[in-house]
């Protein structure tokens, strides 16, 4: 029975301090009450007084100037411990109260009557008490009013509980509601992010289609162009002056640069199996060079060392082509490309750094993106197919400013 007891008053003291009223100061609402109840009863101290671990605490104390005293004097643990009405006549003549500090001193208890207050789970939390100091008689009728002056404590004391829940709701629903628009927030992005896929999807669809038919249609007459033009250049460059030479050397990079963006649409619209093998990294590079007409003051820095590639040559030398080109143009006349190779043990590292004046930064998340691009005469393939190529070898492709470089990351076979 004893742990039962200890266990219930454990509960008791959690219940009360839930109610988080311990140590607040004095309100109106319950000093009113204690008010009424000192005149009414015609005594000089009435208190609300909650009971405590180790102390009883008063909420509201009219006629006393202590805001607490220690359990081990207080008649209000003895009250909570029945549902009535506790009363005491005359502590002197009680065994329990006649040695009591608080009757054989200030404030020299004589009479209290103390009526228990519970919380909405019928806990008990304190009482309502009124003390005197003469001894006297507590009627029928007494008891009946201090009752429903307990009642009406009991009743601030549900509303305290009822308005904390209701704020505590209050709040909760305002987080869920925020959860909620956070939620929708996301949703929306989502669903806008996914409309956008299926809109560039479609649209990439249309434009492959297209451009591979214009690409195809285009490959013949420009075949023609180009061996016209080199035959032409052959049997007239003894007779051409130097502004002669120079126009028929723009004809010529303009050929390359046609083949060029036609090679793009054809990659774009096709995804062939890697026909991979060893490759000197420096063989590559060099071919790529070799095929690229350089403008004067644009020098392009080969890597001294040599590192094997595995991978199918032909498309990672169109990637370096595809890097040395954009770099060229974003030099825009003067410059430098320097190119290096890094080996480490998973694999190899190979920069393409440029001279130019960087890449903005709301270019940088797009950049690889098919149909994206910032020159008028670009088609938007170029960086999208490195990164396609790069990937279908198992690496990755990168880009940083300041200054601009490309990495790319291919592993070891």
């Amino acid at each position: 029975m004893e742990v039962e007891h200890s266990l219930e008053e454990k509960n008791r003291i959690q219940a009360l301090h839930e109610l988080e009223i311990l140590d607040t100061p004095p309100e109106e609402r319950f000093d009113r009450i204690t008010k009424i109840a000192q005149i009414m009863f015609d005594v000089p101290i009435a208190l609300v007084s909650l009971v405590d671990s180790n102390r009883q605490w008063f909420k509201s104390c009219a006629g006393l100037s202590a805001r607490e005293t220690p359990r081990s004097m207080s008649f209000c643990s003895h009250a909570i411990l029945n549902e009535d009405i506790m009363t005491i006549e005359d502590a002197t003549k009680d065994n329990r109260f006649s040695d009591n500090p608080l009757v054989t001193g200030d404030p020299f208890i004589r009479f209290y009557a103390g009526k228990p207050i519970r919380g909405l789970d019928n806990k008990m939390l304190g009482t309502l008490c009124i003390i005197d100091k003469k001894p006297r008689v507590f009627s029928k009728a007494d008891k009946s009013v201090l009752t429903d002056l307990a009642n009406w404590v009991e009743n601030e004391f549900k509303t305290s509980i009822l308005t904390k829940s209701l704020k505590n709701t209050t709040e909760n629903l305002v987080k869920v509601q925020q959860e909620l628009l956070d939620q929708n927030k996301n949703l929306e992005l989502k669903i806008k992010e996914k409309t956008n896929q299926i809109l560039k999807q479609d649209r990439v669809t249309t434009v492959a289609s297209m451009s591979s038919r214009l690409a195809h249609d285009l490959r013949n007459p420009l075949q023609v162009i180009q061996i016209s033009s080199e035959l032409l250049r052959e049997e007239l460059e003894k007779h051409m002056d130097e502004g002669m030479k120079k126009r028929c050397g723009n004809l010529q990079s303009s050929i390359l640069e046609i083949n060029r963006i036609i090679e793009d649409v054809l990659e774009f619209v096709k995804t062939s199996q890697l026909n991979q093998e060893t490759n000197s990294s420096k063989n590559l590079l060099e071919n790529c060079v070799s095929n690229i007409v350089i403008p004067e003051n644009i020098t392009i820095s080969l890597p001294e060392n040599d590192v094997q590639i595995f991978g199918d040559a032909r498309k990672i030398q169109a990637v370096f082509s595809n890097l040395i080109i954009n770099g060229i143009q974003a030099i825009n006349g003067s410059g430098e490309i320097l190119i290096r190779i890094s080996e480490y043990p998973e694999k190899t590292s190979i920069t393409f750094e440029d001279s130019g004046p960087g890449i903005p930064d709301e270019v940088m998340p797009k950049i690889f993106d098919y149909l994206y691009t910032t020159k008028q005469d670009g088609t938007g393939l170029g960086l999208g197919i490195c990164k396609s190529i790069i990937e279908q070898h198992g690496g990755k492709i990168s880009v940083s400013n300041n200054p601009t470089t490309f990495t790319i990351e291919l592993p070891k076979q």
